[in-house]
């Protein structure tokens, strides 16, 4: 019987063991780049897993200073309970701040997702100046809340303001529109500017969600007889429900934790007509150097975002993306 070493280079027999011994080196190949891989991803998520880590260490923080008599730089760690949080509660301003966040949360993101729905659906249908006009309606994106709220502020001042000089040019009396002096007007104003900055960020997604769509569907509604109105609110709209989830989420961080506009238009005022949540917790914690109340703020706007995002998420893609 021949030995191994006999078997000649063109034999099945040399052949398939060369193939074993290639197939082998390339496994052994692979399993070294893949342990590479891992170390690599590894080392490029690090400064994600630091910056996660920086974050919960900083809630723990949070929860520890609102239920102790942690001062800053002093070293009491008293723990007193809900002292903060019912001190915070018996404030009429706290209660002022609750009002102003919930009418954000109604009069902000509605409109916004409505208008963006709207416009998408127009804009969709224009051919090529819809690139056009998506490029004016995304613009005030780019801006800066800080940015956004010196323009406006401008806009609406009553003496200089562009839009009582376009009123006055039209012979109206603009001595009453204060706008952000007005008690009455202010909150509305201000609500009014965020609509204008983040309405082309909601048209952008529903322009997304809308092209995702099957023509078919939208043309067997045409054959059926179905008017425009009702193809818009009947047939896209719910079937655009993953465009509206991202929106009204987005939208509803963005109003809970505003505190730009307040910031750099109004001061909270006039008096604390316009302050919402975020603005207090500054002001308690950096104004009044009260830090425990100001963190206990911090947990109630904590607490209202899970319940406002969390469950709304989950019905949102239970409904509309799981289906």
């Amino acid at each position: 019987m021949p030995s191994t070493s006999c078997v000649g280079k063109d034999t099945p027999a040399a052949q398939k063991l060369l193939k074993g011994q290639i197939f082998a080196y390339f496994a052994c190949f692979a399993g070294n780049t893949m342990k590479h891989y891992k170390i690599y991803g590894f080392l490029f998520l690090t400064p994600v897993l630091i910056g996660v880590g920086i974050l919960y260490l900083m809630i723990i923080w949070n929860v520890i200073a609102a239920f102790t008599e942690w001062q800053g730089l002093k070293s009491t760690w008293n723990f007193i309970g809900l002292k903060y949080f019912l001190d915070l509660f018996s404030l009429r301003r706290f209660w002022v701040n609750i009002w102003n966040n919930f009418l954000w949360l109604l009069l902000f993101i509605g409109p916004t997702t409505l208008v963006g729905f709207v416009l998408a659906y127009l804009f969709s249908n224009i051919g090529r100046a819809e690139y056009l006009l998506r490029q004016v309606f995304l613009f005030p994106m780019a801006l800066s809340f800080i940015i956004t709220g010196v323009l406006w502020s401008w806009m609406y001042d009553p003496g200089s303001g562009l839009i009582n000089t376009i009123l006055k040019s039209f012979g109206m009396n603009t001595a009453h529109l204060g706008w952000l002096a007005d008690p009455k007007l202010s909150i509305y104003c201000m609500i009014f500017t965020g609509f204008w900055q983040y309405v082309g960020f909601a048209m952008v997604i529903y322009i997304g969600a809308i092209r995702g769509l099957s023509t078919s569907m939208i043309e067997a509604a045409k054959i059926d007889g179905a008017g425009r109105f009702r193809i818009l609110f009947q047939i896209i709209f719910p079937n655009v429900g993953h465009g509206t989830l991202i929106c009204t989420t987005m939208l509803g961080i963005t109003t809970v934790k505003v505190f730009d506009l307040v910031w750099i238009m109004t001061g909270g005022g006039p008096g604390i007509k316009t302050e919402v949540l975020p603005y207090l917790m500054y002001r308690l914690s950096f104004s009044q150097r009260n830090l425990g109340m100001g963190a206990a703020t911090s947990i109630v706007i904590l607490i209202l975002a899970s319940f406002l995002v969390i469950p709304y998420s989950l019905w949102a893609m239970k409904r509309w993306v799981n289906t």
